[in-house]
């Protein structure tokens, strides 16, 4: 029961996790609005590691951005603790149509990623979960 009850809230945690500040378009849906998927695997469950893909496709009647920041929020809602989730990610890389894309890190929870104007692209990383 243990083991499930932390999966569970390693997988809801990390949802949190997943660039929660993208932007408030992330959060709406419609003609007007970018499409933000996510996928979160864990293919080697024992190095508490977990794979997350963030794929972005941008409206054909939107203006499409150069560059792009990705904000990963440092607490978790219903906590005051700071928890610098940040911290655990490894393996940041973005890509346009298998292109690589170039990327900085700004500051200890934001990534601008240099998107060159591509109307879709992903970010993968690896985030380590072993104490959520």
């Amino acid at each position: 029961m243990f083991r499930t009850d932390h999966l569970l809230a390693t997988f809801q945690l990390t949802a949190l996790l997943l660039f929660a500040g993208f932007s408030s378009q992330a959060q709406t849906t419609g003609p007007n609005s970018a499409g933000i998927s996510f996928t979160v695997s864990m293919s080697k469950p024992w190095t508490h590691l977990l794979e997350v893909e963030m794929r972005v496709t941008v409206a054909a009647n939107l203006n499409v951005p150069n560059e792009t920041d990705l904000v990963m929020p440092v607490w978790t809602p219903g906590s005051y603790l700071i928890r610098e989730f940040e911290r655990h990610v490894q393996d940041f890389a973005a890509d346009a149509n298998g292109r690589a894309l170039d990327w900085t890190k700004v500051n200890k929870n934001t990534w601008r990623v240099k998107t060159n104007g591509a109307r879709g692209w992903r970010v993968t990383y690896r985030v380590y979960a072993n104490e959520f």
